[in-house]
């Protein structure tokens, strides 16, 4: 499969997303629906958003497999490739109006991922990289900043609590530290956009623990190709959840020695 085509294929889906979520963002009927936790709800809206980026997707290659949020793996095929999707990355941030919320696509090639983009509609950015060419916002090349931690600006992305509950205290305790040692840290709602935020610039140091595929694996393809270090534990496909760390090189190291014990 030719990446570059894949890329803009999946821009175009993105887009196609991005704009059905804005058309439904303040509208009173868009309910939301819990599904394991208060926090991990959907809406109508991500399934007629997925629905969009599906049948995007599936006009470049209709058996390439689809690995969705909402509806599961699409297609038995056996395929070298993969698209993983999520229509909505911040629901619970989308159905209370707050604006920090995406669309989030990526091509993975033997686990591992080759195209990536996230789009964040209301703010019109779009970030996007294909494995060796790159990492771009609205067609702006995005390198990472690398300063020291006390400098420095991070973003978390949480594990749910029914996820090895009796890890639950450490990563609390890591967040307390991070947070006291440097600029501050976040929980944002959306690790991908923790992801693109890092790539360019704006945060200067990620983690997550216990992160879905497609939360992840199109901010970890660009933040990498915007020169952050990467490091994850377990398979993007073939464990249901994978912990990481992305930063450039000194936040990298500095969050290594933090988190050691979640990579062991």
């Amino acid at each position: 499969m030719n990446h570059e085509n894949a890329l803009q294929i999946a821009i175009k889906a993105a887009a196609k997303a991005g704009q059905i979520l804005i058309d439904q963002y303040q509208r009173s009927d868009v309910l939301s629906t819990s599904k394991e936790s208060n926090r991990d709800v959907f809406t109508p809206t991500d399934q007629e958003a997925e629905l969009a980026i599906i049948e995007t997707l599936k006009s470049l290659n209709s058996d390439t497999p689809i690995l969705c949020e909402e509806r599961g793996l699409l297609s038995n095929q056996t395929s070298e490739y993969l698209w993983v999707v999520d229509a909505l990355d911040g629901t619970v941030n989308y159905i209370h109006q707050i604006p920090f919320f995406s669309v989030s696509i990526a091509l993975l090639k033997k686990n591992e991922p080759v195209v990536g983009v996230i789009y964040a509609p209301l703010f019109k950015d779009l970030y996007y990289a294909a494995q060796g060419i790159g990492a771009f916002k609205n067609q702006v090349r995005l390198l990472t900043h690398d300063i020291p931690p006390d400098e420095s600006l991070f973003a978390a992305s949480f594990s749910g609590k029914s996820y090895l509950p009796n890890e639950r205290a450490d990563e609390f305790i890591t967040f307390g530290e991070i947070n006291d040692q440097t600029r501050g840290c976040l929980r944002t709602g959306s690790a991908s956009l923790n992801l693109a935020y890092l790539a360019e610039g704006k945060i200067n140091g990620c983690w997550g623990k216990a992160n879905k595929t497609w939360d992840i694996s199109a901010g970890l393809l660009i933040a990498a190709e915007a020169g952050a270090m990467i490091k994850t534990k377990n398979s993007l496909i073939s464990d249901q959840f994978s912990n990481f760390i992305a930063a450039p090189k000194m936040n990298y190291k500095f969050l290594e020695k933090r988190f050691s014990k979640f990579f062991l």
